[in-house]
């Protein structure tokens, strides 16, 4: 017969299962999108610089 805490443990295992792949999912995408606007901050400050330079 099953007893309670392995139906806890089975139950955290199962969401452990849910949820961390979905955190990891979110982080990536997350620092996909900072490391994005990052490029696109620094290309603005080179545009910047460069408008700058010409007077």
């Amino acid at each position: 017969m099953i007893s309670n805490w392995q139906i806890v443990l089975a139950i955290i295992i199962v969401g452990l299962s849910i949820v961390m792949p979905v955190y990891y999912s979110y982080q990536r995408k997350k620092k996909a999108q900072q490391e994005e606007l990052n490029k696109i901050k620094v290309y603005g400050e080179s545009i910047n610089d460069q408008t700058r330079n010409k007077h």
